[in-house]
């Protein structure tokens, strides 16, 4: 009995199954790959949401020190205004610039940093004369993060 056809047939069986897994391994990497960069982006674009909240009370407060009215300098940004570490206040222009991020990891508008696929858009709308709704929103390609909190004249 001639069992040469055989061997073949079971030699390029176990190759077919072998180079199966393989590919499927590959393919559960790269999903994996792709996820954890995925939820990178949006932990950050949820930390720039969250600064830029932070950044709208640190004026809110900053107010309060130097006596200024609670919501002064807050009013301007019912279309949009953008806003970073390195500024005391907010520009009335409607962001379009996107981060940049220098060599210690710090996010902001200034030169001197490489650019980000993140940019930030913070809205005041004013709810009445002790309250303001303020909207930090991060876009990243063709997502988008929004976080909306609701400040208060305590003074």
């Amino acid at each position: 009995m001639n069992n040469k056809g055989f061997t073949l047939i079971e030699v390029l069986l176990s190759v077919f199954i072998i180079t199966v897994a393989v590919l499927g391994l590959y393919n559960g990497i790269n999903y994996s790959y792709n996820s954890i960069e995925k939820a990178k982006e949006k932990f950050i674009a949820a930390y720039l949401a969250e600064e830029g909240i932070e950044l709208v009370k640190n004026l809110r407060d900053s107010n309060f020190v130097t006596g200024s009215a609670w919501n002064n300098g807050l009013t301007i940004c019912a279309a949009g205004c953008k806003m970073d570490a390195d500024d005391a206040v907010l520009d009335a222009v409607t962001p379009t610039a996107f981060l940049l991020i220098d060599s210690s990891g710090y996010y902001s508008y200034n030169a001197g940093g490489t650019q980000t696929i993140f940019s930030r858009k913070i809205t005041i709308t004013s709810i009445n004369a002790d309250k303001i709704k303020v909207s930090a929103s991060v876009y990243y390609g063709d997502q988008e993060f929004l976080l909306e909190q609701y400040l208060y004249n305590w003074w």
